[in-house]
């Protein structure tokens, strides 16, 4: 069978990392290839990584004790992505994988996520397939900048290791544009790549976890007086409790329940199954939407805001967009029209799946 090999972060424990790995993988395999995602393994990993080191035996002992959430969600990350996607037999990293036999594949795919990032990716070219002698073999699905701007650095690494791509399909709007700016042609716009499974597909690869029959999903990263206002108010009128995902052993000072340990299944059914979702995430929001779910989107104050804007003005939802001057009352009142958004996604994520089987059906040829 033709074989596809893809390149992105699948081994972040990150649940959007996660996700969008295990996403293209199958999308690429339902159109009758073999896809594999290559066992790329580098430095970025290295921060998710659990240290017990101390000098103090007791002090390890304790630190060891304490993560047992966190020990619990790696486990599940690691489990996850063999249970789901079909990984390359070879591990590499930055020295190996340019022994890795390109006349095995008729194609290499960097994407989806931030691989085109080059603060993320730490300038590491293997992101942008530069272990790819044969460049008429390169492309990218719904890779993302995630940056608004470029600096003439970040710009001129880019063009040198993207120019020459037989596609460069992009997620976001303003990734096209950069692009274009920095002369990078033959791009194309594109939906995130979870959009291209069904949502019974995705609720197939959920972990039940124990929930209350109605809760509120806080998830977000940093703190964001935005949408503690806003979960404070949903609670406030439907008296449901807050929860958020999170292996901090520390006191939640603002009362809000906690799910721990909880890996990709897991967060695919808190996500499933929140009454409401309020969330300064991009896979949050995107599974949100994937779901049909009552959710508010906030500014991660990251700089890559960007992305999740473009996505919310393509489907007419910058109303849910949170900041401090929103009013926080009645908040049950506006509901998403979900009729309409799955009218817009599908006419989307069709246009986008075949996209992707027209740069695969280029090397049939």
């Amino acid at each position: 069978m033709r074989k596809v090999g893809i390149i992105t972060f699948h081994r972040a424990v990150n649940y959007g990392a996660m996700l969008q790995a295990v996403a293209l993988q199958r999308a690429i395999s339902n159109l009758g290839y073999d896809a594999e995602i290559l066992d790329y393994v580098d430095s970025l990993y290295d921060h998710y990584k659990i240290s017990y080191k101390s000098s103090n035996f007791i002090k390890s002992t304790i630190k060891f004790l304490l993560s047992n959430g966190a020990r619990k969600r790696n486990y599940r990350f690691e489990k996850f992505l063999i249970e789901n996607a079909k990984i390359s037999e070879t591990q590499y990293n930055r020295n190996s994988i340019n022994q890795i036999d390109e006349n095995q594949y008729i194609a290499f795919v960097t994407g989806s996520d931030q691989t085109f990032n080059p603060v993320i990716v730490d300038y590491d070219t293997n992101y942008t397939l530069g272990f790819v002698h044969n460049k008429s073999k390169c492309n990218s699905y719904a890779a993302s900048i995630g940056l608004s701007t470029l600096n003439d650095k970040q710009k001129a690494w880019i063009k040198e290791n993207v120019n020459g791509f037989h596609k460069v399909l992009v997620r976001e709007k303003t990734g096209l544009d950069l692009l274009a700016s920095i002369g990078v042609v033959n791009t194309t716009l594109v939906c995130d790549p979870t959009f291209l499974l069904p949502s019974e597909e995705w609720k197939s690869m959920a972990h039940k976890v124990k929930t209350p029959k109605h809760y509120i999903l806080y998830y977000g990263f940093k703190k964001n007086h935005a949408m503690e206002k806003m979960v404070q108010s949903l609670s406030t009128e439907t008296e449901y409790p807050i929860y958020t995902i999170s292996d901090s052993i520390k006191f939640d000072k603002r009362g809000y329940k906690k799910f721990s340990g909880i890996g990709p299944g897991e967060w695919l059914y808190l996500i499933a199954n929140a009454d409401y979702i309020v969330t300064n995430s991009f896979h949050g929001m995107i599974f949100s939407f994937i779901f049909n779910k009552q959710v508010w989107i906030a500014d991660s104050n990251d700089g890559t805001f960007s992305r999740m804007e473009d996505f919310l003005t393509k489907i007419n939802c910058c109303n849910r967009i949170l900041n401090d001057e929103c009013e926080f009352t009645n908040c049950l009142t506006e509901k998403i029209n979900y009729d309409n958004i799955n009218n817009l996604m599908r006419e989307y994520v069709d246009k986008s799946k075949q996209t992707l089987e027209n740069l695969l059906v280029d090397y049939k040829k």
